[in-house]
């Protein structure tokens, strides 16, 4: 079968998003759920010249990236904060962005069934109503600080859904974020880390604990999706980065880490998913 870039070729370059708010009744969690997606579509400049673009042809399926937002964050943040979307259309990619609440991405002890909306649920009801491709080389997940765990949990319990997942200043070792007594840490929903984990202070050892889920899919030899993170020098959260790393390569899994200037905010946020974006297997080449 042929992939989404080779159905729909590098003349989909020159195109613009249809940028949709939807809303609908999910039943893992139990409540109605909103989300933004990005879809390419053919532009106005692109009808008055004739440009052929082949939106919509028969069978075309897009390669989707699922985007996931950081704690007090929603499902707007990535396009009302970075330019997501112009990232986006150079490379001919759906971008869906799920509201996660402070949830971690789990399925929470005390609450809703993230993981499992995220990972299944949503993949499933999209590609009903939208040209996205299931494919798990066509489907890629990425996220800041919260999202960052949560693209990792996600690719770690579900690696065959995923060809690619990355972390951007992710929380990655979340057992050390959930005893800090840092100030930042003190700031977090009290409520919700009670909620979220069976013992917030206990997650060693456990799936949610990210080195322990890695070292279990390594045991078992499953084909895991290509992992990329990236965290800034003087980001609070970049020891949970370096710690996780490090275990990543005691277990002599594949993961590239890159380390940059910067801290844990927006400016870092939109240049590497940028960055991220460039070295998805995408259709069309990212323009500089």
């Amino acid at each position: 079968m042929a992939s989404a870039g080779e159905r729909f070729g590098k003349r989909i370059r020159r195109i613009k998003m249809a940028h949709i708010q939807c809303g609908f009744y999910s039943p893992s969690l139990e409540k109605n759920a909103n989300i933004t997606v990005f879809i390419p579509t053919l532009n106005a400049d692109d009808y008055l010249i004739g440009t052929d673009l082949h939106y919509g042809m028969e069978g075309g399926k897009y390669q989707t990236l699922y985007l996931l937002h950081g704690s007090y964050g929603g499902c707007t943040d990535w396009s009302l904060l970075a330019n997501v979307e112009r990232y986006a259309q150079a490379r001919a990619l759906a971008v869906v962005m799920p509201s996660g609440e402070n949830s971690s991405y789990i399925n929470m002890d005390k609450g809703e069934a993230y993981l499992t909306y995220i990972s299944e649920e949503l993949p499933e009801f999209l590609a009903k109503i939208f040209p996205l491709s299931t494919a798990r080389e066509d489907t890629f997940i990425a996220g800041l600080s919260m999202g960052g765990y949560g693209a990792f949990r996600c690719a770690l319990e579900k690696p065959h859904r995923y060809g690619y997942a990355a972390a951007l200043s992710g929380g990655l070792d979340m057992q050390a974020l959930q005893a800090s007594s840092e100030e930042h840490m003190q700031k977090m929903p009290v409520n919700y880390g009670n909620a979220v984990f069976a013992d917030r202070y206990h997650i060693e050892g456990t799936d949610d604990d990210l080195s322990a889920l890695l070292a279990k899919r390594v045991h078992e030899k499953a084909v895991l999706p290509e992992l990329y993170m990236t965290c800034g020098t003087e980001d609070f959260i970049r020891p949970t980065n370096e710690k996780f790393y490090s275990d990543a390569e005691k277990l002599g899994a594949s993961v590239t880490y890159e380390r940059a200037h910067g801290i844990h905010d927006w400016d870092f946020w939109d240049s590497h998913i940028r960055e991220v974006i460039h070295r998805l297997p995408c259709c069309g080449d990212l323009k500089k």
